[in-house]
């Protein structure tokens, strides 16, 4: 999997000519609704090529307001992806000249850099200066050319839309038992460059309430599984 950041996506040109089909968004967590956006993407053939814009950091983070933190770093994200087959990734970094653009410019920077033939992305999406363009905006921006827009319905598990929002609440109220249900490839910890322990300081992720767990640690790109102890301020583990 090729991964660039916007600048070298835009400066570079790495995807210039080459036919892709595409989804944006932030893709924290991984979740079951995520991955009905993402198979429209993933293994096109014909010489297609899977591309995920997201984004290097929440861009919540950017607006300020309640974030509650993480489901997954973003290396835990493009490990994800990885393992889904995506072909190429491009890193965001939400700045405040990005944040500038509108929703048209930005599909028109798309254009310019790549071959678009697919775009798929949520029923509930929105991007551009101030959230000016939609899915309604995104389909009639494309009407009538050989580019095929898919908008994805919203994925539902007992009758609850499944986003991120929630998961992280799931996390901070220790409920791990039913993230397997909503998460492609569940929950874990990132402990990359830690050893035994961490503050919970040292991490933008959602971590659960003081508590012991069993669960699963990333570090570095490999998964093993560990007992933990959460505490208030820290993190505990042992591996199994």
């Amino acid at each position: 999997m090729n991964i660039y950041s916007w600048k070298e996506f835009t400066e570079e040109k790495p995807l210039a000519g080459i036919p892709c089909a595409i989804t944006i968004g932030v893709f924290d967590g991984i979740h079951k609704g995520h991955m009905e956006i993402l198979r429209q993407v993933l293994s096109q053939g014909g010489g297609i090529r899977s591309v995920v814009f997201t984004f290097r950091e929440n861009p919540a983070l950017f607006f300020g307001g309640r974030f509650k933190g993480d489901i997954y770093t973003v290396s835990q994200k493009l490990s994800a992806l990885e393992a889904l087959g995506t072909d190429a990734v491009v890193l965001i970094d939400f700045s405040a000249d990005f944040v500038k653009l509108s929703g048209k410019q930005f599909f028109s920077i798309l254009r310019a850099n790549l071959m678009l033939r697919k775009i798929a992305v949520g029923y509930d999406f929105k991007c551009g200066y101030q959230n000016d363009t939609d899915t309604s905006v995104i389909m009639s921006m494309f009407e009538g050319s050989d580019i095929d827009v898919k908008v994805v319905p919203e994925y539902r598990y007992s009758g609850v839309p499944v986003k991120s929002t929630m998961i992280r609440t799931f996390i901070q109220v220790g409920e791990l038992n039913i993230l397997p249900n909503l998460m492609e490839f569940g929950y874990s910890i990132d402990i990359s460059g830690h050893r035994g322990s961490m503050l919970r300081s040292d991490t933008t992720q959602v971590l659960p309430p003081a508590g012991s767990y069993s669960l699963q640690l990333y570090d570095r790109g490999e998964y093993r599984n560990a007992s933990i102890t959460a505490g208030e301020t820290a993190v505990g583990w042992e591996f199994i």
